[in-house]
Parts: C-alpha cells; sequence; structure tokens
C-alpha cells in the first residue's frame, strides 16, 4: 500500500471538506462530527473525538440532532449554515447553536447544561434553559462550568450577536441514556423551536 506524506493527506481532505465563509440566520454545530478524519484541519487544536457510551459515540447522535434542527428550520425558511466540528473560514449568523452530549467518571456525574461567552444575552440563556429543563428529568449542572464551555473553540468561527453551546446530558449516565436515545430528533425539534423564537423571521 503506497503511504501518502502527512500533508498531502491533509490537502485531500482539505478539498473533500466544506470550507465556509458564508452568511446565514442561524448556524448549527454537530459536536464532534467528522472526528477523527476532520482534525487534520486544524492540526494545533486537540483532536476530542467526544463522549461514548453502550457502543454509541456523541458524534452520532449530535449529528442526528443537528440535522433534524436544521431540516425544521429550513422548512420554515431560515437560511441555515450546517457545520461539522471542524471546518475552515468563518461565518456570520444571527444565532448559533454548538450540540453536545457529556460524558462523565463515575458515570451520572453530570446532566445537561450550557455554556456561551460573555456577548450572548441573558434573555438568549434562560430562554433556552427554561425550555429545556422544564422536560429533562434530570440534573442541570450549570452555566460554563467548565472553561471548556465558556471559551468554546466554535465560538470563534462565527460571528453572531448568539452564541450557546448546549449539552442535551450525560450519555454515560444509564438513566439519562435512556431517556435521551429515543428523544434525539425532538432534541433536534426543540432547538428548531426555541431558535425560531428567538430569532424570528
Amino acid at each position: 500500500m503506497i503511504r501518502l506524506p502527512a500533508f498531502c493527506a491533509a490537502l485531500i481532505l482539505a478539498t473533500q471538506t466544506p470550507v465556509s465563509a458564508a452568511e446565514g440566520d442561524v448556524l448549527v454545530q454537530a459536536g464532534h462530527e467528522g472526528r477523527p478524519a476532520s482534525c487534520a484541519l486544524v492540526p494545533r487544536r486537540t483532536c476530542f473525538l467526544g463522549a461514548a457510551a453502550q457502543g454509541v459515540r456523541e458524534r452520532d447522535w449530535t449529528t442526528i440532532v443537528a440535522d433534524e434542527a436544521t431540516r425544521v428550520l429550513r422548512e420554515h425558511g431560515y437560511a441555515v449554515l450546517r457545520r461539522p466540528a471542524d471546518y475552515l473560514g468563518r461565518d456570520s449568523a444571527r444565532a448559533a447553536v454548538f450540540l453536545h452530549f457529556d460524558g462523565a467518571a463515575p458515570p451520572c456525574a453530570s446532566g445537561a447544561s450550557v455554556g456561551f461567552p460573555d456577548t450572548t444575552s441573558r434573555a438568549f440563556v434562560d430562554a433556552w434553559i427554561r425550555s429545556y429543563t422544564a422536560r429533562f428529568p434530570f440534573r442541570f449542572v450549570g452555566e460554563n462550568f467548565t472553561e471548556h464551555e465558556h471559551r468554546y473553540y466554535g465560538f470563534r468561527l462565527v460571528d453572531a450577536p448568539e452564541k450557546l453551546l448546549i449539552e442535551f446530558g450525560e450519555m454515560s449516565c444509564p438513566a439519562q441514556f435512556a431517556w435521551m436515545q429515543p428523544r434525539l430528533r425532538e432534541l433536534g425539534d426543540r432547538v428548531a423551536a426555541f431558535l425560531m423564537e428567538r430569532v424570528p423571521k
């Protein structure tokens, strides 16, 4: 088998991965989607593969949720920038959401949470928390409770007044896993409804 030099492999990957610099109403990113292959686009960034539990990877779930939210938003006339974990360029939107599921050791030490930069409005954050915690029957662990959430790299890839990283829950907790798994498309619908409420046409 012929092995390509690393820079050639990265060049080939770059030609196959969307290079963005677009404007839209909303941006929807599926956490960890495309990894590990897409990590070659940004070799200086840590290549986190995300949580995993019961033979399922976080990126499998975030893709389902992001695709459903995108479908609903587009059906309602929104211009959606649908992004994977790694891409080149910088976008512009009225709001951006970054979708994730948590993992923890020991299991069930975490739950749902949100992360956001200081520029995101309190009203935007509170609206999501109220909406989601009214349905999520497990622990809400807080806001920006890690530096990774507060300074999420995706925030730097989009110019938007409202940016929110959403951790839907802890997939390494069996009870939370069992609640979330059959509701992935419902979670996408809830994200879409939230964005349509906060970013009216």
